[in-house]
């Protein structure tokens, strides 16, 4: 197993020996944290290919060998795009499709950025929006196509992951950045939710890449919740239903085809 772990001043990427927990190998670097409760990272390894990526709460994206920790290649985001770190840090986990690592950053035109896993270098970057979130990107199919779902606080997106290239945007503004929990399909439906602004649903077409909206929840508290108000863990659907955990701790269910809370 791998894990990331954080003293002041310092992260590190860690290996253990499965067995009896035995540290095979350790990485670390110099990482001064200016994120809120400044500990972390938040961000779980991703192991492919005998390659471990990480992701620091601070913008370190490491690529390591898996078998020694040897450093293969890094990129520093905050420097490399000239943008600051989100006020949680950095937390979306980057995402390997094939010969990419897909992951958010943040600026102008660089909230998704594509990179080579095995050299670090950008194949592509695209979207625009004040914050790049906290949401990690999924694949899904629909329309006959591989769609990429990027959700940031400013709109929840569909983009060609060879390519970048947007194919639907469907606006969804949330309140203080609070773009967090996996979107999840069901069927031709793609649900996200968040804390203060509630859950929206989209439908895919089954023909091209398009979608449209089927309901948003109408409430923008927190506290006086109108359907599902999810802020970290991730909705569960399964035959029309919706399952999840509210703002406050409530255990909910929907309907899936109207947002009705049951």
């Amino acid at each position: 197993p791998f894990a990331r772990g954080y003293i002041p001043g310092q992260e590190r990427v860690v290996c253990l020996k499965e067995s009896d927990g035995t540290v095979l190998w350790q990485h670390a670097y110099e990482c001064l944290y200016t994120v809120s409760y400044p500990a972390g990272p938040r961000v779980t390894p991703t192991v492919h290919a005998g390659k471990v990526f990480a992701l620091g709460a601070e913008g370190n994206l490491l690529c390591l060998d898996a078998k020694t920790g040897q450093p293969l290649w890094s990129r520093d985001l905050k420097k490399d795009y000239e943008v600051k770190a989100p006020l949680w840090g950095f937390a979306a986990h980057p995402l390997v499709d094939g010969q990419k690592l897909i992951t958010l950053v943040g600026g102008p035109g660089s909230v998704a950025v594509a990179f080579d896993k095995d050299t670090g270098k950008e194949l592509w970057r695209a979207l625009s929006a004040k914050e790049p979130g906290y949401c990690p990107p999924m694949i899904y199919e629909a329309g006959g196509q591989r769609q990429l779902i990027v959700w940031h606080p400013e709109a929840l997106n569909s983009l060609d992951p060879e390519t970048g290239r947007v194919f639907w945007t469907q606006p969804f503004a949330s309140k203080a950045g609070l773009t967090i929990s996996t979107p999840r399909q069901l069927g031709d439906l793609l649900l996200v939710s968040a804390f203060y602004n509630g859950s929206l649903m989209m439908r895919l077409d089954s023909s091209q890449p398009t979608a449209t909206e089927v309901w948003r929840g109408k409430s923008q508290s927190e506290r006086n919740t109108d359907g599902l108000h999810s802020i970290i863990s991730t909705p569960f659907l399964e035959n029309g239903h919706i399952y999840g955990v509210c703002s406050y701790g409530q255990l909910r269910c929907l309907k899936a085809a109207t947002g009705e809370r049951l």
